[in-house]
């Protein structure tokens, strides 16, 4: 498997090649009009989504945040009304994304959905939505006809309390799998929601590498953007890569799970324990960030932030992109993430399994 990787001499060189992909500065074909630009920062680089004339912040808000124990996400609230104290943080965290330069974030659960329109209705500051419901999604058979999709779309708009969200990109299978006739159901109900002002652009979403090229390579030109797995751990292949049918069909990637699931920081705390230290969370978060987005192919990674603090620190990997990783620190993220693949629980298997992208 260790073949397929690209080394890191090879890594540094390909995206010295790629390098006007990435960022606004790097548009130098054709200038980019900021002004344009949702929440533009000009200390925020900005990506190009795929054959859109759309720009989105490199780093983007992710839609989980942990709940008062201490859980992975809230699915639901009673009634779609979330609690004052939970409502206040949210808010609280979009104003300062949104000063920030941020301008994307993605939600897959109703209860994301229900507390991030009364975000934007209570201060008056837009995101672009990627959007799906793990409910309502594709994931469950009976959701798979145009009927059911346009009433996720439809659930969608209403929770958001919006008449057209950015992106819809449905959660299929977490191993993919869908039939040609699923996805072409997919595109029918893309379209009929486009033509009635309620969808602007199309993507999709899975966990499986393979299942987004083979999706790419049969729908590229009807699609947007794909959002898939990409974390500190994974490494683009030297050949036949997925970056290579998404670079070729003009396609959008927005990375999940940047950090294990937080695994990442639990084996790092772990591991400065055993030391007699504390780790320093706020740097590793950066230079993971960093690892991801040297990819120029990527057009926004997601990580969840819980505080206004986790905001502000992690765009720093967008603020200092012109201070590259050392090999030092490239070395320690890593070891890092090597590290915390192996304690990673079962249902994070697919994470483990799939390093070479």
């Amino acid at each position: 498997m260790a073949q397929e990787g690209i080394t890191r001499r090879e890594f540094v060189a390909g995206v010295a090649a790629g390098a006007a992909l990435a960022g606004v500065a790097g548009a130098a074909k054709k200038k980019v009009d900021t002004s344009k630009i949702l929440n533009h920062n000009p200390k925020m680089g900005y990506r190009r989504l795929g054959k859109t004339n759309e720009y989105i912040s490199e780093v983007g808000l992710g839609g989980h945040w942990k709940t008062r124990s201490g859980g992975r996400y809230w699915a639901s609230f009673p009634n779609d009304n979330p609690p004052a104290d939970v409502q206040m943080n949210r808010n609280q965290v979009w104003a300062k994304a949104a000063e920030l330069g941020i301008n994307y974030y993605d939600i897959t659960t109703a209860g994301e959905a229900a507390i991030y329109g009364r975000c934007a209705k209570q201060t008056g500051i837009k995101l672009h939505i990627g959007y799906s419901d793990h409910v309502l999604c594709i994931r469950d058979p009976k959701n798979r006809t145009v009927a059911k999709m346009m009433v996720e779309i439809d659930q969608g708009l209403r929770r958001l309390m919006v008449d057209r969200m950015f992106l819809w990109r449905p959660q299929a299978n977490m191993g993919g799998g869908h039939t040609k006739a699923e996805l072409d159901r997919v595109l029918e109900t893309y379209q009929k929601a486009h033509k009635a002002g309620k969808v602007q652009y199309l993507g999709m979403s899975t966990h499986s590498h393979k299942f987004v090229q083979e999706v790419i390579e049969q729908y590229g030109e009807h699609y947007h953007a794909y959002v898939f797995l990409y974390t500190v751990s994974n490494v683009p292949k030297r050949s036949q890569s997925m970056f290579d049918v998404l670079r070729k069909k003009n396609v959008g990637a927005i990375g999940l799970k940047p950090f294990h699931g937080d695994f990442y920081f639990a084996k790092a705390i772990k591991e400065a324990r055993k030391k007699g230290v504390e780790a320093d969370l706020n740097a590793l978060a950066i230079q993971g960030l960093k690892k991801i987005l040297v990819v120029p192919e990527m057009t926004c990674t997601i990580p969840g932030m819980t505080t206004v603090d986790e905001v502000e620190n992690n765009v720093k990997a967008s603020y200092d992109r012109g201070k590259k990783l050392t090999a030092a620190e490239r070395a320690a993220v890593e070891t890092l993430a090597k590290a915390s693949l192996e304690e990673l629980p079962p249902y994070y298997d697919f994470i483990r399994k799939q390093i070479y992208v």
